[in-house]
């Protein structure tokens, strides 16, 4: 027997096979209770045949054969036992009786030949039974009204509240145990999007505790793993600056001899490189999400634009999100690189609410970036062919984004236009009113 899919969730599996065995069990006591009862009475019954067929047995052999049967009309009483000649037919409505069988095979034992049992719902409840008596058969007619098993009402309300009770008890012990798994995928799921979870309690059973200790100690690793990342990221790439420095400031004095402008651009690359390392190490960092006021974080990263000179369109939408300030400048200012650098004028970002969530947009009229590519374009330090060599890239713009969107609960998209040009959308929830 296969079980249904239930949602797939280990709770409701584990709550479903408790409560089976709850109900199963409750279903075999009823059972059995049933059949206890049934043959309490068919003994009962069965001792009060034997008594009763003693009796008459002993008062017919007193008397004369033609005597007999004035004797029994005469003792033909419905309200007590009584034996009346197998030429009376008992009535036609027969209905399966729970002491039938084993009274008819422990009757069958004591007289030595096969004894039939009926029940019949005349006027009366009576139970008929075929039985030798001297050189004769008889029907042996029993009222059973007083041998009615008590009603089984009583014992349904009591397995009812039982099972009830019985099943809260299953789910409690099932949500109990589940707790700890649930709380570790939560926790996973966090360490998956590049938040780095809290150390989880250690609860449950013993093989559930083992599981959560050891991913703590894995998430532990990690992070001092992710920690000294980023500080050796962070201080290669602080410490290039100096001498960097350094080589532009001693570029810049010497006199143009046809070079100088090449060295300096060259010079400009390397920092910008430098830059986005020391951006994609600090894009590691778990930094405390607040309030953030969407549309204004992008008109001053817009304005710092336009000082460089990039015309932007903007279509603004005020909208509040749970963000890191810094993070968010540095996603947007990263795109709108890659469509200054790799896209084409005019450029575009727009601000919509949907719903829930917002979308920030940046539009360039470039070629954009082919489908088959954009996966590998999330990579970090991975660079288009195209691009290869040839910008001062380092390949970890969208990468940095792509981290920082993923810190932030949110998902990216690449679209092409109707209008035409690419388009790159960050969709991010909303703060909750």
């Amino acid at each position: 027997m296969t079980l249904p899919r239930l949602g797939g969730t280990l709770f409701l599996r584990l709550a479903a096979v408790l409560v089976l065995a709850v109900l199963a069990s409750q279903a075999f006591t009823l059972w059995l209770t049933v059949q206890q009862k049934n043959d309490l009475l068919a003994r009962q019954l069965y001792a009060q045949v034997l008594d009763t067929l003693a009796d008459y047995e002993g008062l017919l052999e007193t008397l004369p054969p033609e005597a007999r049967d004035r004797f029994l009309s005469s003792n033909n009483s419905p309200t007590r036992p009584h034996l009346l000649p197998l030429s009376q037919v008992p009535p036609e409505s027969h209905v399966p009786l729970g002491v039938a069988r084993p009274l008819a095979g422990w009757l069958t034992q004591a007289v030595g030949e096969p004894v039939t049992v009926r029940l019949a719902h005349g006027e009366r409840r009576e139970l008929w039974i075929k039985v030798p008596m001297l050189d004769s058969h008889y029907w042996l007619v029993m009222p059973i009204r007083r041998y009615q098993p008590p009603a089984l009402l009583p014992t349904l309300q009591a397995a009812g509240l039982m099972a009830l009770l019985s099943v809260l008890a299953a789910f409690a012990l099932a949500w109990r145990t589940t707790r700890p798994l649930t709380r570790l995928a939560s926790a996973a799921r966090e360490l998956a999007v590049g938040r780095m979870p809290g150390p989880l309690p250690a609860s449950g059973p013993r093989e559930v505790c083992e599981v959560i200790e050891r991913f703590n100690s894995m998430t532990q690793a990690l992070d001092k793993t992710a920690s000294e990342r980023r500080l050796m990221l962070a201080g290669l790439s602080h410490d290039l600056r100096t001498p960097l420095t350094r080589l532009q400031l001693a570029v810049e004095l010497q006199d143009d001899n046809g070079d100088k402008a090449g060295m300096l651009s060259d010079i400009d690359e390397l920092s910008r490189i430098v830059s986005q390392f020391i951006a994609f190490a600090r894009s590691e960092e778990n930094r405390p999400l607040a309030p953030l006021a969407l549309g204004e974080l992008v008109d001053s990263v817009l304005h710092k634009f336009s000082r460089d000179g990039m015309v932007v369109s903007w279509q603004r939408q005020d909208v509040n999100i749970n963000g890191d300030a810094l993070a968010m400048q540095r996603l947007l200012s990263n795109l709108l690189d890659n469509a200054r650098h790799y896209g084409a004028a005019p450029f575009a970002v727009s601000l919509t609410r949907d719903g829930a969530h917002c979308r920030l947009s940046v539009h360039d009229h470039g070629q954009g970036i082919a489908p088959e590519l954009q996966q590998a374009a999330l990579t970090p330090f991975e660079r288009l062919a195209a691009h290869r060599g040839s910008d001062g890239g380092s390949g970890l713009g969208l990468a940095i984004v792509t981290r920082v969107v993923a810190q932030h609960s949110g998902s990216l998209a690449f679209a092409y236009p109707d209008d035409g040009g690419f388009s790159v959308t960050v969709t991010l929830p909303l703060l909750a009113d």
